[in-house]
C-alpha cells in the first residue's frame, strides 16, 4: 500500500525537499540547483543534472496544483519561454505527473518531475528517460468533489444541451428551468474546473463575458467514464391494470399535483431518441414510491410474477434532470446508461451522441463560436 502524505502543499515546502535532496532523479545525478535565481527572467529554479559524464542544464517552473490541465498547459508554455531566454532546457515540477500530464509533455518536449518518484527527461538528440506509473502520494490535494458525477454533472450536462451562456446566474436559472438544483457558487466553482480542464471557455461578447463549449466530445466522453448510477432507496415491481397511455397521462398528473418526480429509465427512454426494441417491463426513477402506491392503490398490484412496471427509488437530481415529454429522461441520461451496458446498446448509445454532438455543434456555429 502506498503511503499518503497528508499536508498542506505549498511552493515553499516543494523547493525545501529539493533542498534536502529528497527528490529521486535517478539515473542522473543532481549536481547543483539555483532557486529563484536573479535576471530578467525569475523562474522558480535553475537544475543541473549530470549523467554519463554530460551535465544537462534546466530551468524549472514549480506548481501546486496539478489536478488542472490549464495550469499546467500555463506552467508548460511559461517555462518553455524562460527556457528560450535563458538557453536552457525547459523544466516542470508538480506533487504529482498524472498520466494526462506526461502526455503534455512529451507533446511539448518539456521535461518534468514530481515528488512521488514521476520523471520525465527529454533532451533533443541526446536524452529520453521515462519513469512513470508511480501512484500520487498527495490525494488530499485533489477536490473531493468530481464534477463529472452525480448531480454535479448537471452544469456539464447543459453545456451539452446549451454550449454558451453569458452568465453564471443565466446557468443557475436554466438548470433550475430543467429540473436541476445547484446554488450559484456551486456553478461557479465547475465552471472554473471545466475551464480547467480546457472544456469551457470565456470571450466577451456585447460586453459580457460570455462562457462557452470548447471540447463537446471530451465533455461527453468524461461524463461518461466517471458516470455513478444513482443511489437507490428503494426497488420493487408492480403490474399496472392501466393502459400505457393512461398510466403514463396520471402519472404525468400525479407528478405535477405532488411536487413528486417521476421519469422512465435512461434505457427504456431511449426509444425517443434511437432505433430501440422496446424493453418489456418499464422502469420509472421515483422520488417518493411509497406515495405513488397509495395514491394508485387501485392502479397497481404488487407482485413479482407478470410484473410490467419497475419503480425505482431515488433522490438523485440528475436523474430527473432536462426530463422530456411522456416522461422520457434526457438523452444525456439515455446515452450514460446504455454505455455503461452490452455493445448492442452502446452502439444505441453512439446514434443519441452522435445527434446530440451535432445539434450542439451547430448551436455553436450560429453564435460564431
Amino acid at each position: 500500500m502506498v503511503k499518503s502524505i497528508d499536508i498542506r502543499l505549498t511552493e515553499t515546502w516543494m523547493s525545501q525537499q529539493l533542498v534536502e535532496r529528497q527528490i529521486d532523479f535517478l539515473p542522473f545525478e543532481l549536481v547543483s540547483f539555483q532557486l529563484e535565481p536573479k535576471g530578467d527572467c525569475r523562474p522558480d529554479a535553475l537544475i543541473h543534472l549530470q549523467w554519463s559524464g554530460k551535465t544537462f542544464h534546466f530551468v524549472v517552473e514549480t506548481k501546486v496544483r496539478f489536478d488542472s490541465l490549464q495550469l499546467v498547459k500555463n506552467a508548460i508554455e511559461q517555462v518553455r519561454q524562460y527556457a528560450q531566454r535563458m538557453d536552457c532546457h525547459p523544466m516542470i515540477y508538480l506533487p504529482y505527473l498524472s498520466k494526462k500530464t506526461v502526455g503534455m509533455l512529451k507533446e511539448t518536449q518539456v521535461s518534468g518531475f514530481d515528488l512521488c518518484g514521476n520523471l520525465f527527461i527529454f533532451v533533443p538528440g541526446k536524452v529520453y528517460v521515462e519513469r512513470v506509473g508511480k501512484p500520487n502520494r498527495f490525494p488530499s490535494s485533489v477536490p473531493i468533489k468530481n464534477i463529472y458525477q452525480k448531480n454535479s454533472s448537471l452544469v456539464s450536462r447543459l453545456f451539452l444541451l446549451q454550449p454558451s451562456f453569458e452568465s453564471i446566474t443565466a446557468i443557475v436559472h436554466e438548470l433550475k428551468r430543467r429540473k436541476g438544483n445547484l446554488t450559484q457558487a456551486t456553478v461557479s466553482k465547475v465552471c472554473r474546473r471545466l475551464e480547467d480542464d480546457i472544456i469551457l471557455g470565456t470571450r466577451i461578447s456585447q460586453k459580457q463575458k460570455e462562457t462557452y463549449l470548447i471540447q463537446p466530445d471530451t465533455l461527453l466522453a468524461n461524463l461518461s467514464e466517471h458516470y455513478t448510477p444513482p443511489t437507490i432507496r428503494r426497488y420493487l415491481k408492480v403490474k399496472s391494470h392501466l393502459s400505457p397511455i393512461n398510466l403514463q397521462e396520471r402519472l404525468v398528473c400525479w407528478s405535477h399535483d405532488t411536487g413528486e418526480n417521476i421519469v422512465q429509465k435512461g434505457t427504456v427512454s431511449c426509444t425517443a431518441y434511437t432505433v430501440m426494441a422496446r424493453e418489456e417491463i418499464t422502469a420509472f426513477y421515483c422520488s417518493h414510491v411509497s406515495r405513488l402506491l397509495t395514491d394508485f392503490s387501485d392502479y397497481f398490484e404488487e407482485t413479482r410474477r407478470f410484473a410490467d412496471i419497475e419503480l425505482i427509488e431515488t433522490t438523485d437530481q440528475f436523474v430527473y434532470f432536462d426530463q422530456r415529454e411522456n416522461l422520457y429522461a434526457s438523452p444525456i441520461q439515455s446515452y450514460l446508461e446504455l454505455m455503461q451496458s452490452d455493445q448492442r446498446d452502446r452502439q444505441a448509445a453512439e446514434m443519441i451522441a452522435k445527434n446530440l454532438l451535432q445539434q450542439t455543434r451547430i448551436t455553436l456555429e450560429k453564435k460564431g463560436i
